[in-house]
C-alpha cells in the first residue's frame, strides 16, 4: 500500500567535511560546507521505496552548512528554525515533495575533536519529510510536531526515532475523494485527504502569497510568461515563498503542464544554471549575487518588490480575454485581499481591511484557479475541431488562428500563436490522443457547459458525501514505562549498524591524522586538500556530484548547440569552435 511519507531524512555535517568548492576539512566559520545525509528512515538497505534523490542533501540546505558559536537564542531571530517546502523533479518529470525544518544543532563531539572545531560549536542541520504526494500541509504539520517533540515539549513517551518509524511506515495515502486518514504523533491528532480525481488536481497550498506579492497586471504577466515557456527566475528572501509561488503558477496553467527544467529553490552554488539557453522555472534567494550573469531574455520576478524585468517582450493577452481575466481577478480580490492593486487605487490599507468579508481560504483558491481555467477555455474556444493527428501534425494551428481572426476581426495574435507552438500545448494534445484523458479533463467540460448555457461551476464534482474515516493507531504509545519521557538537547542520531560505526571511525581517524600531519608541515588550509579527496566520497555524495555534473553538461551543450545553429551561411560548422567543443 502506498504511504503518505516515503522517507524521514536528516541532513547536515557528517564525518567527511568539505567546503562548497570541494576543499576537504574544516576551514573556519566564515566558509560554507557541503551538506550530506546523516540519517534516514527507512534505511538505505530496504526495498520499500526507491532511494531518496541523491541531490536531496544539497537542495534542502541551499546555502550549504555554516558553523556558529551559539545555537538558538530567543532574542535573535536569525537563530530561529526555518520551515519551508521544496520540490524536486526526477528525470521522468515526476515530482518529489519535501518539507524541511533547518536549525542550529550542536556539532557532534567526535567530529569536533577530529577536525579541531572549537568546543560547543553549532552547525546547520535540516530534518525532512519526503513524499510523492503534494500534501504540503500535512508534511509541514507532521514535521513540526516531530521537531516540537524533540525540542519544545516535555519529551516523548518513546524514543524519537521510534515515533518517526511508526509515522513513515503506517500512514497510508488516502483514496482521492473517498476517505480521510487520521493519525497521531504523540498527543497531536492529524488528518490527510485528497480531492476527487474528477476535479482540479490536488493543490495543497494557499494561492494567497501569489496574489499578495504580485499585483494583477504582474500576475497576468507571469502567467503569460509561464504559458509561453520563457526562462523564469523568481527572487525572494524567503525559501517558502519561492516554492509556493512556483507551485501556484504551475497549477494556474492547468490542464497544461510545465515541460522544462523546474527548480523552485535553486541551491546557491548552482547559480550558473540561470544562463541556460532553454526554458526553465527557477527560484533563487534574493541574497545570491547574479550581477556576473548575462540574464538575456530571463524573466526576473522580484516577489519582494512586485517587479518583473526582462530584456525580451512578453506578448500581451489579447482582448477581449485580457479585460475579462483582469476583471474576474479583481472581483475575487477586492473584498478579500489588502493588496497592491487596492492601494494603488488610492485607498488605505486600514480602509480595505475593514471591508474584507472574510479571510482568504480554500474557496478563494478554487475560485482563482477556476478563473484561469475559464480564460484558457475562452482563448481555445473550438480547438477540438482542429485536432487532426495526421502524419505531419497533431493540430492545425493556422486554421484555428484564421477562424479566431474572423471572429474577432483582428489579425492572428502573437501570444496565442506562440502558445499553440509551445511544448505544453503539444503535450496536452498528445496526452489526449488515444486515451480517455481529454474526455474527462475540465477544459473540455467547461467549454461544453458554456456552450450549453449551463453554470460553469457545474463541472466540478460535488463534495456532499462525507469521506470514510480511517484511523491509524500506535499500539506502543503509553507502554514504555510509568510515564517515562525521552528528552533531547539535540536532534538524536538513529542507531547505526556496526559497519556504519566502523566506517565513521575510520573517516574521523583519517581526518584527525591528516590534521596532525598538516600541523607539522604548518601548511595553510587551502593546501591540505589531497589529490584523491573525491575518492573518499560516499556513494550518495558521489551520485549527487554526478547529477550536478550532468546538469552542468546539459546546460553547456544546449548553449553550444544553439550557437552552432546560428552560424552564418558561409561558416563551416564542422570546423567551428562550437562543434569541436561538443565533440
Amino acid at each position: 500500500m502506498a504511504r503518505v511519507f516515503e522517507y524521514f531524512v536528516v541532513c547536515g555535517i557528517g564525518p567527511e567535511i568539505r567546503t562548497l568548492d570541494g576543499s576537504k576539512g574544516y576551514h573556519g566559520p566564515e566558509y560554507y560546507y557541503l551538506s550530506s545525509v546523516l540519517d534516514q528512515f527507512p534505511p538505505l538497505n530496504h526495498s520499500l521505496y526507491t532511494p531518496p534523490p541523491p541531490q536531496l542533501s544539497t537542495c534542502v540546505l541551499p546555502a550549504g552548512v555554516q558553523f556558529y558559536s551559539s545555537g538558538f537564542d530567543s532574542d535573535d531571530p536569525s537563530t530561529f528554525p526555518r520551515t519551508y517546502p521544496i520540490v524536486l523533479t526526477e528525470g521522468d518529470g515526476s515530482k518529489i515533495y519535501v518539507s524541511c525544518i533547518s536549525f542550529r544543532d550542536p556539532v557532534s563531539e567526535d567530529i569536533a575533536e577530529a577536525y579541531r572545531i572549537p568546543a560547543n560549536s553549532f552547525a546547520d542541520k535540516c530534518i525532512c519529510l519526503v513524499s510523492r504526494s503534494p500534501s504540503f500541509r500535512i508534511l509541514r504539520n507532521a514535521l513540526e510536531e516531530i521537531y516540537s517533540l524533540c525540542f519544545l515539549s516535555d519529551g516523548s513517551s518513546k524514543p524519537l526515532w521510534d515515533v518517526i518509524s511508526h509515522l513513515v511506515s503506517n500512514v497510508p495515502l488516502p483514496t482521492p475523494g473517498k476517505n480521510r486518514v487520521l493519525f497521531a504523533i504523540e498527543n497531536c491528532l492529524l488528518s490527510v485527504e485528497a480531492p476527487p480525481k474528477e476535479g482540479l488536481p490536488h493543490a495543497d497550498i494557499s494561492f494567497q502569497p501569489l496574489v499578495q506579492l504580485l499585483d494583477v497586471d504582474n500576475l497576468i504577466t507571469l502567467f503569460t510568461a509561464v504559458l509561453l515557456e520563457r526562462r523564469i527566475l523568481l527572487r525572494s528572501n524567503k525559501y517558502s515563498l519561492l516554492t509556493l509561488v512556483s507551485e501556484a503558477i504551475c497549477h494556474l496553467i492547468y490542464p497544461f503542464r510545465w515541460q522544462h527544467v523546474y527548480i523552485p529553490l535553486l541551491f546557491f552554488s548552482g547559480v550558473d544554471y540561470i544562463d541556460a539557453p532553454t526554458p526553465y522555472m527557477m527560484g533563487l534567494h534574493s541574497g545570491v549575487d547574479t550581477s556576473n550573469l548575462a540574464m538575456d531574455g530571463v524573466v526576473v520576478v522580484d516577489l519582494e518588490y512586485n517587479r518583473i524585468c526582462t530584456t525580451e517582450e512578453i506578448p500581451p493577452i489579447p482582448e477581449p480575454e485580457l479585460s475579462s481575466l483582469r476583471g474576474d481577478i479583481l472581483k475575487l480580490l477586492y473584498p478579500n485581499v489588502v493588496g497592491i492593486d487596492r492601494m494603488n487605487a488610492g485607498g488605505s490599507s486600514e480602509h480595505y481591511s475593514k471591508v474584507c468579508s472574510k479571510p482568504w481560504g480554500e474557496e478563494h483558491d478554487l475560485q482563482l484557479r477556476f478563473i484561469f481555467l475559464k480564460f484558457l477555455a475562452s482563448i481555445l474556444g473550438g480547438y477540438r475541431n482542429f485536432i487532426e493527428n495526421t502524419g505531419t501534425q497533431v493540430f492545425n494551428a493556422q486554421a484555428f488562428l484564421k477562424k479566431r481572426s474572423r471572429s474577432t476581426n483582428q489579425p492572428p495574435d502573437p501570444m496565442i500563436t506562440q502558445f499553440l507552438d509551445s511544448q505544453g500545448f503539444l503535450d496536452y494534445l498528445e496526452r489526449g490522443l488515444g486515451s480517455d484523458e481529454n474526455n474527462s479533463n475540465l477544459l473540455d467540460k467547461l467549454q461544453d457547459a458554456i456552450g450549453r448555457g449551463q453554470n460553469p461551476t457545474s463541472i466540478l464534482p460535488s463534495s456532499s458525501a462525507e469521506p470514510e474515516v480511517i484511523t491509524i493507531s500506535d499500539p506502543d504509545i503509553g507502554t514504555s514505562g510509568l510515564g517515562a519521557k525521552y528528552t533531547y538537547d539535540r536532534f538524536p542520531s538513529n542507531v547505526r549498524t556496526e559497519e556504519q560505526e566502523e566506517k565513521r571511525r575510520q573517516i574521523l581517524a583519517s581526518a584527525s591524522g591528516s590534521f596532525e600531519y598538516s600541523g607539522k608541515l604548518n601548511s595553510p588550509p587551502s593546501m591540505l586538500v589531497s589529490k584523491d579527496s573525491k575518492d573518499s566520497l560516499s556513494p550518495i555524495e558521489r551520485a549527487a556530484e554526478r547529477d550536478r555534473m550532468v546538469l552542468d553538461i546539459k546546460v553547456k551543450l544546449q548553449g553550444l548547440w544553439l550557437r552552432l545553429l546560428k552560424l552564418g551561411a558561409t561558416d563551416d560548422p564542422l570546423s567551428s569552435f562550437e562543434y569541436g567543443t561538443i565533440l
